[in-house]
This record gives C-alpha cells, sequence and structure tokens, in this order.
C-alpha cells in the first residue's frame, strides 16, 4: 500500500508540474503571436484568471488520478514500480527532488548491511541514466560475481540513486556515503554510462575534500561512459536552440528544458558544479575540464557496432568511441588502460560475457 501512495503521489506531482509547464507555454505563444512587436506596458493574452483556472485544473487532475488509482487497486503492488521510478526520475529527477517527493530516489548501497571485515575488497556497481540496480542482473554479472568473491576476497554491492539530478551532486553523494561507512582494504568501483561519470565525480571531489576513503580506492571502470559528452544530448540541444530563433517558437524551449539535470550533463560529460554553475542550460560548448586522478588505476570500456577492422569505427549508438575512451581529454596516461570492443552496443555491454573477462584481467592480481 505505501509502495502505490508512493508511485501515485508522484503521477500526481508531474501531472501538476507539467500541467503548469504546459499552460505557462500556451500563455507565452498567445502573447508572441498577440504582440510580436514586444509592446511593453499592455497585457495583450487572455485575462490571467483564465490560465490560473487550467492550473488549477491541472492540480485537480493530478489528485484524481491518484485518488482512482487507490480506489481501482488499494491492495495490490504496482508492476515494474523500481523501474518506473527510475525513469521518471531520470527525466524530471530535479524536480522531484525540489518538491521534496517521496517518488524521489535517494543515494543507496544495496544491499545495506555492513561490508566491513568481511572481505578485503568491495566492489561497487553503479548504473546509467534512467535505470537502477536490476540492469546488473544478467548471467555473465553474476558470474563475475562469483569470480571476484574468492579471487579479490570481495564482496559486490550496487548502488541506487537518482538520475536526474547533476551528476557532481550525486558523485557528492556518493562520496558522502563512502566516507560514512566502515570499508575494507581495497575498493573499486565500475560504473555504466552516467554511472562511470558519478563514479568519476566522487574520486575528484573527495580528493579535494582529503575524504579517507578516497585512500581505499584503487581501480575506477566506467562502461560506456561519455566523458566528452553523449551525442543525443548534443542533437536534443542544438535543436532546442533553434526554437529561440522566432518569438513563436521560443516558449516551447520552456518544455525542451525540463529534460533532467543529469540529462544536461551528458552533454558534455560534466562531472563537477563549476562546469555548469551559472552557465547557459543551452551551453553549445563545453566549459572546464576534470584531470585524470593520478593514483587511482582506471579503465575506460567502450563499445561499437561497427564491425571488427573498420578504421572509423562508429560508437555504441549513444556514444561515440572517442567520447567512450576519452581520447581528446587524456590523451596517453600511465594509470589509465583503454578498451574497446566491436559488435557491442550501449545496453548490450551490460549482459556481453566480454564485458566481464576485461574487468577480471584487468583486476586480476
Amino acid at each position: 500500500m505505501k509502495k502505490i501512495s508512493q508511485q501515485l503521489g508522484g503521477v500526481a506531482q508531474l501531472i501538476t508540474t507539467m500541467g503548469n509547464e504546459v499552460t505557462q507555454v500556451a500563455q507565452d505563444m498567445h502573447g508572441a503571436i498577440a504582440n510580436p512587436f514586444g509592446v511593453r506596458g499592455r497585457d495583450y493574452t487572455a485575462a490571467p484568471m483564465v490560465y490560473g483556472l487550467i492550473r488549477y485544473g491541472f492540480r485537480q487532475a493530478g489528485q484524481a488520478a491518484a485518488l482512482a488509482g487507490l480506489i481501482g487497486e488499494p491492495g495490490q503492488e504496482l508492476r515494474g514500480n523500481p523501474d518506473l521510478q527510475s525513469i521518471v526520475n531520470g527525466v524530471f529527477g530535479q524536480l522531484l527532488a525540489q518538491q521534496h517527493s517521496r517518488y524521489a530516489l535517494p543515494m543507496t548501497l544495496l544491499p545495506a548491511q555492513a561490508t566491513a571485515g568481511e572481505r578485503d575488497t568491495l566492489i561497487l556497481f553503479i548504473h546509467g541514466l534512467c535505470m537502477n540496480e536490476s540492469c546488473w542482473n544478467h548471467p555473465a554479472q553474476a558470474e563475475f560475481v562469483r569470480w571476484a568473491e574468492p579471487a579479490l576476497n570481495a564482496r559486490v554491492h550496487t548502488v541506487r540513486y537518482n538520475t536526474g539530478l547533476h551528476i557532481s551532486d550525486n558523485g557528492l553523494a556518493l562520496a558522502d556515503l563512502l566516507n560514512q561507512r566502515p570499508l575494507p582494504a581495497r575498493l573499486i568501483l565500475v560504473g555504466h554510462s552516467m554511472g562511470g561519470l558519478v563514479a568519476r565525480s566522487a574520486l575528484h571531489q573527495g580528493r579535494q575534500r582529503g575524504d579517507a576513503w578516497v585512500h581505499r580506492l584503487s581501480e575506477l571502470a566506467c562502461l560506456g561512459s561519455p566523458h566528452q559528452g553523449a551525442v543525443l544530448e548534443k542533437l536534443g540541444n542544438r535543436a532546442n536552440r533553434l526554437l529561440g530563433v522566432t518569438p513563436y517558437s521560443r516558449p516551447l524551449m520552456r518544455l525542451a528544458n525540463l529534460r533532467s539535470d543529469g540529462i544536461r550533463d551528458l552533454r558534455f560529460g560534466y562531472v563537477i558544479k563549476e562546469q555548469w554553475h551559472q552557465r547557459p542550460l543551452d551551453e553549445p560548448r563545453p566549459y572546464g575540464k576534470v584531470p585524470l586522478d593520478a593514483t587511482v588505476r582506471q579503465l575506460f570500456l567502450a563499445g561499437s557496432i561497427s564491425e571488427q577492422g573498420e578504421p572509423s569505427p562508429r560508437g555504441d549508438w549513444l556514444v561515440r568511441v572517442d567520447s567512450g575512451l576519452a581520447r581528446r581529454l587524456y590523451g596517453e596516461a600511465p594509470n589509465l588502460t583503454r578498451r574497446l570492443f566491436y559488435r557491442m552496443g550501449h545496453m548490450a555491454m551490460l549482459e556481453d560475457p566480454r564485458t566481464y573477462q576485461c574487468l577480471k584481467q584487468w583486476l586480476a592480481p
């Protein structure tokens, strides 16, 4: 019953929020059409009370949706709740956080039991955008866990978090989580896509603060992470900038900018606050660069949908090869290992045995 209440509460909040935004877009567009020359001092739109009534209607619709769901299924668990919640957090995560919604996912270590004294090594797997810990539930990852437990004397955990927040905020939350827990002698972070950037953000911010856990971190692996940016977010931002060309289409930028802070960070692979703070939402070029950590061994694994041996391999559908390997950012570094796998898509690398075989070889004593 509690899960149903949380989910429907989140749905109600989203209906209200989206309704407010859509209404504001309509109001702005009507104003642009009625007053194309931007004459000040006169309201050319419909009476503000009309738009206020529309917003009130959306609020009531949200409450009605929540109430109808509770009446229709008062005692049943809603199927797919974790996945739906993860997707909504990825797309609108900052809105849920701003509203202090119970639907917003907190940074959580799973399973939650203590790890100190049990093993010599802790391996944390960190998921990507709009996902949760279930993305690791594949035979290849399970086989890797069976190998790591005796080979590295390791305990394997996963991290769940709100992927719609800024990567820098999630990195800080991960650093805080690790700083507050007893840890074994060796810590290994493995992140897929955005998860790799969150791990790098945590390392950088933890190093700056002088966190104790950073000295236990020996390896950090990024699987398909867009260190130099993700293709779709760059294309989406260009399309959104085109909406600002005319006063009639400019209000539509408001809806496009509803996409989460986490998604916008993927445009250039931003991992610290200084890269996005007080910068335009539709920034067309990257700002700032985070140096590669000089102490922790790192693995950047990229996938390509191209065939083996193709001279200019394409990316994995979402991340270009150059971005996944961070060639332009870091060049050659003694503590950085790069691996490229052909015929491997962005999501397929989560269940591809080659991914975990690569991790084994890289981590093997």
